[in-house]
């Protein structure tokens, strides 16, 4: 009895069968989430720029012992699509036909790829550093989100969405320097809502994850310096930590049916750092912010 009450407090730990894609696969978060959703039993189409990457990626998770989650050996396959999100349109269209018929459908789309673009003022960003930000973290989000539910929707099957957002999305929450990233996880906010209104009605949630200050490629700069001291100077909890499970455990719950019932949500996971009448303004030199 003793090893099933894991099973029992979280039913979502366990997900066989679910076919999901991933986007910005290749490292950071969603590299964190490929591994977990498969040792969780799901099929994977990781999808990124880096086909060297994905492919490491997809061959650690075809070795996986199944086992673990008590599959059949059909559990833990992974494919890779590649997609420069950046480029929006056709290649888009094409990248997700791809991942659509690597297993004949899928069931969950994880938005991850984004990018963080220079540390620039709005006196000082360019238009083409503007757009590159934009084009990654919103357009694509939209695009890739469009061309999946299209597809659900065409073939009369329920789906969830899920997109990676970011604390800096909140109205509580700014930094300077953040103009282009901090407006496109905004705008992700809202998208999220729209959608989940929009497609409700054809069983597809759609829901999102603000992370706080989690290891990545965009916050690897910070987490290479002190960060221990710089939790303790602007986070309540004083801490920070892995995105597994912080974040892997909530992906895993809005996949599973466990979550029926939850769409439109913003989902904030940051130890506190984004609760009202908290200051998180971060300073332009946040290193030299961290030492004092």
């Amino acid at each position: 009895m003793a090893s099933e009450i894991p099973h029992t407090l979280e039913p979502w730990s366990h997900l066989n069968g679910k076919i999901v894609m991933v986007t910005g696969a290749s490292s950071g978060l969603g590299r964190e989430f490929c591994l977990d959703l498969a040792k969780a039993g799901c099929r994977i189409v990781a999808i990124a720029r880096r086909m060297d990457r994905l492919r490491s990626l997809c061959d650690e998770i075809n070795q996986l012992n199944t086992l673990m989650v008590g599959g059949n050996g059909d559990g833990c396959r992974a494919v890779v699509v590649e997609l420069d999100i950046e480029l929006g349109g056709n290649a888009v269209a094409a990248s997700v036909a791809k991942a659509w018929d690597a297993f004949g459908y899928i069931d969950v789309l994880v938005n991850n790829a984004g990018v963080r673009g220079q540390v620039r003022s709005s006196l000082e960003i360019t238009e083409e550093e503007w757009n590159k930000v934009l084009k990654t973290n919103l357009i694509g989000t939209w695009q890739v989100s469009k061309c999946v539910a299209s597809r659900l929707q065409s073939a009369h099957r329920r789906g969830s969405i899920i997109n990676i957002s970011s604390i800096t999305g909140l109205n509580r929450v700014q930094f300077f320097g953040g103009i282009a990233y901090n407006s496109s996880k905004s705008a992700i906010d809202s998208l999220t809502r729209i959608m989940a209104l929009e497609l409700g009605g054809y069983n597809i949630r759609v829901n999102a994850i603000a992370p706080g200050l989690f290891p990545s490629e965009i916050s690897g700069a910070i987490f290479q310096h002190n960060m221990e001291t710089l939790a303790k100077k602007i986070i309540p909890l004083r801490t920070g930590g892995p995105a597994n499970p912080a974040l892997t455990s909530l992906v895993r719950y809005l996949i599973h049916d466990s979550s029926s019932y939850v769409s439109g949500n913003i989902f904030i996971v940051d130890f506190g750092s984004s609760l009202p009448g908290f200051q998180f303004i971060l300073p332009f030199d946040l290193f030299s912010f961290i030492s004092m």
